[in-house]
């Protein structure tokens, strides 16, 4: 009779993994690395701290799996919209399908703010994806060049590096206050280039 509740929690592998991401997003968001433990994400989750270390072996590995959980969603969607809209468009979709992720968006603010520190656990994975996402956007805007759909002046990376910018700043007024339309906003600062590539 003592196995019963345990029996009773019991879920397939995937599914408990995904559990436990989705709390985490959630909890590091709220509280950041430092500020929960294994043991408080396993409570929430309804497990055991063993049962939790199953799926992921440290506190360390558990935020990574989520950040990448969140940044392989947001790369389906964006390399998706490349393929069929141009750069401002596809930055445009990504920007509204983050509203609708808030959890995901306040862990990516709160664990990017804090790989500021070298000795952080995902300071790397953030050097990689800042270098990555630019790379993607500059190559985007080097075809819409070709196409004219924007002007040939723009530098491909300085634009990618100041969209990416500005992207982080407007999640971060949003997080602080939901009713802050940072869709409309990104697309009052992106129509300026496409106004400049139809002059």
């Amino acid at each position: 009779m003592s196995e019963a509740p345990s029996v009773r929690n019991r879920k397939p592998p995937g599914v408990r993994r995904e559990q436990i991401l989705a709390v985490a997003t959630e909890m590091f968001g709220d509280a950041g690395f430092r500020g929960v433990s294994l043991a408080d994400i396993a409570a929430r989750v309804g497990i055991s701290q063993p049962g939790l270390i199953h799926h992921f072996r440290s506190k360390e590995e558990l935020l990574i799996a989520a950040l990448e959980r969140r940044d392989a969603e947001n790369s389906g969607h964006i390399e998706e919209a490349f393929r069929d809209s141009s750069a401002v468009d596809a930055l445009l979709s990504l920007c509204r399908h983050n509203m609708e992720h808030p959890e995901a968006v306040r862990l990516y603010a709160v664990e990017s703010a804090e790989s500021l520190e070298s000795g952080h656990p995902a300071h790397e994975f953030f050097l990689r994806r800042y270098a990555r996402v630019r790379d993607t956007v500059a190559d985007r805007v080097r075809r819409d060049q070709e196409q004219g759909l924007l002007p040939p002046e723009i530098d491909p990376w300085q634009f990618a590096a100041g969209v990416v910018a500005l992207m982080d700043g407007l999640q971060v007024q949003w997080l602080l206050d939901p009713s802050f339309d940072m869709a409309a906003v990104l697309a009052l600062y992106l129509d300026r280039f496409r106004k400049g590539a139809a002059a």
